[in-house]
């Protein structure tokens, strides 16, 4: 079995404590390729495999590269192309914020340079960030092939990761992500990752961006729902101001033996 973890925009010492608890309860750091080892070949993952992804491409990464480096920790980055060599505004940031003027996401030649390290591997995340359940055909093959030849283009690299925006997805993926040759499709579903995970349905546990390190240890390793809303409701009487993510609550049942697997 493999854990797989993504991030958007944790804050450096958020990240770095989940690097540590990763590290200090035996787990093993695995790239995308070694999971597509996996996910196509049966090739059998070390104990306590892990796979961590962030998606969108936020700039503020560049402040993680010297912990990822440090640590020597693959990492998949989900990158929606045209945000990057546009503006690097995030629609939904700046629907939220009125922030017309600063920049969200890398820039192009930052992307060339993280896509450098050994550590990073590029994934496609579409052209515009589009949610891909909702698009036509023709649309659909401008999200999913562009986006995966311009970041070729950019990084010298095949791209054969994608992760679906927002999540969603209703199965007319498979036929283009076929097509354009990706071998993973990741998903938001909170899962383990097994020998009979579909490749292009692969689920992800989620760290929100701005939540306290209980919380965010509890979303890694997927304890059950009834198990942590006591803690979470521990945790807001102890901080007033605490105000949960959604997307931080979004966990279900994983077998206490997990790590046996």
């Amino acid at each position: 079995m493999v854990t797989a973890i993504y991030f958007h925009n944790p804050n450096k010492r958020l990240f770095v404590r989940c690097v540590n608890w990763l590290i200090q309860h035996g787990y093993t750091f695995i790239s995308a390729n070694d999971l597509l080892e996996f996910l196509h070949r049966g090739e059998k993952p070390p104990q306590g495999a892990v796979w961590l992804s962030f998606d969108d491409g936020f700039k503020e990464f560049r402040d993680l590269l010297p912990v990822i480096r440090q640590h020597k920790i693959p990492v998949t980055l989900f990158i929606p192309s045209g945000i990057i060599a546009g503006d690097g505004l995030f629609p939904w940031l700046r629907a939220e914020s009125g922030d017309h003027d600063t920049r969200h996401a890398l820039t192009v030649a930052d992307l060339k340079a993280v896509a450098c390290y050994p550590e990073v591997t590029i994934g496609a995340h579409t052209v515009n960030h589009a949610v891909t359940s909702s698009l036509d055909p023709e649309m659909a093959c401008i999200e999913f092939e562009v986006s995966k030849r311009v970041l070729e283009s950019w990084t010298g690299a095949e791209v054969k990761c994608f992760a679906y925006p927002e999540g969603l997805f209703d199965g007319s993926e498979k036929t283009f992500l076929t097509k354009f040759d990706y071998h993973l499709a990741a998903t938001t579903q909170n899962a383990l990752i097994t020998d009979k995970t579909d490749p292009y349905l692969v689920p992800r546990f989620s760290v929100a961006d701005e939540i306290w390190f209980p919380e965010a240890m509890c979303n890694m390793v997927g304890i059950w729902r009834p198990a942590i809303d006591p803690v979470i409701r521990f945790m807001r009487r102890l901080r007033p101001k605490f105000s949960t993510p959604r997307k931080a609550l979004e966990i279900q049942i994983i077998p206490k033996n997990r790590q046996s697997a």
